[in-house]
């Protein structure tokens, strides 16, 4: 773990945080605890690149269900409930 404290920034400034990015994301240490985590550009776009792909899609709930079934031609009464006994499958055993 590549590690800095608040001390040593104190004492060289800028050239401490720049040396120690070299070697990957920086924990900066504040009387022995850890405050922050330093990343350069380059990782912090890669970090958010890497969270948008895992970002799950958005689940379909009933009502987009539902107006797929309208889109093409739509439902009746007969065809919704059995759409929706479909939909709802076992929960009843639970």
């Amino acid at each position: 773990m590549n590690v800095i404290t608040v001390a040593q920034i104190k004492r060289r400034g800028f050239a401490a945080l720049d040396a120690a990015l070299a070697h990957g994301p920086v924990h900066l240490m504040k009387r022995n605890r850890p405050i922050a985590v330093l990343l350069s550009t380059a990782d912090y776009e890669d970090l958010l690149l890497k969270a948008k792909r895992n970002q799950a899609p958005a689940s379909h709930g009933l009502s987009q269900l539902l107006a797929q079934d309208a889109d093409v031609g739509g439902l009746d009464e007969e065809g919704l409930k059995a759409r929706l006994a479909g939909l709802n499958g076992d929960w009843g055993d639970r």
